[in-house]
């Protein structure tokens, strides 16, 4: 059975309990996406790097005549290897601290929390020990500099009812007749 709106009403689910239970489920997707992206980009990286050695390793066979040279070009290749090694894990450090801002951003009251991220300076994130950005200050500093990006904290903003709730009664009543009303005046 599919994961849709008319599978949950047929558990008895009220439409504000299906709007949850999508969030939820966004909230759980958003997370899978993340680990799929950093997954997608460290195997990448990591072929990458395995492409980069090899081609060296097959340079370094065929331009070793002496055993000097051979360890000079090893030397050369594992301190670019190792460099290598380092800028992979710094880039895949970089796109999990992204991603997990990005997912930091969803929980907040933005319009449209993609936006904050322009805001955002990544480097100067922090990340706890469970790999939660440290956004509080951040958030409460682009609150105060430009509100026009999050939800009103207050519920003054009214929401006109155009039409009364409700079915109207069948029969008419509560529907005043405007002549009816004009002649009962002179009485």
């Amino acid at each position: 059975m599919a994961f849709t709106t008319e599978a949950l009403q047929e558990f008895g689910l009220t439409k504000e309990q299906i709007k949850d239970v999508f969030a939820l489920h966004g909230k759980d997707l958003n997370a899978v996406k993340s680990e799929l992206e950093t997954a997608t980009q460290e195997r990448d990286s990591l072929k990458s790097q395995l492409q980069n050695t090899e081609a060296q390793l097959d340079t370094l066979k065929a331009d070793a005549n002496t055993s000097a040279e051979q360890k000079e070009a090893l030397d050369k290749l594992r301190a670019e290897y190792n460099k290598f090694k380092a800028d992979a894990a710094a880039e895949i450090a970089q796109t999990k601290k992204v991603n997990a801002i990005n997912l930091a951003l969803k929980d907040t009251t933005a319009h449209n929390p993609s936006t904050l991220m322009k805001f955002i300076d990544v480097d100067a994130v922090e990340l706890d020990e469970n790999g939660t950005p440290k956004l509080d200050d951040i958030i409460t500093g682009l609150k105060e500099s430009d509100p026009y990006l999050f939800k009103s904290d207050d519920d003054s903003t009214p929401n006109p009812n155009i039409v009364p709730p409700g079915n109207p009664a069948a029969s008419g009543a509560g529907v005043s007749d405007p002549f009816q009303a004009i002649i009962d005046g002179y009485k």
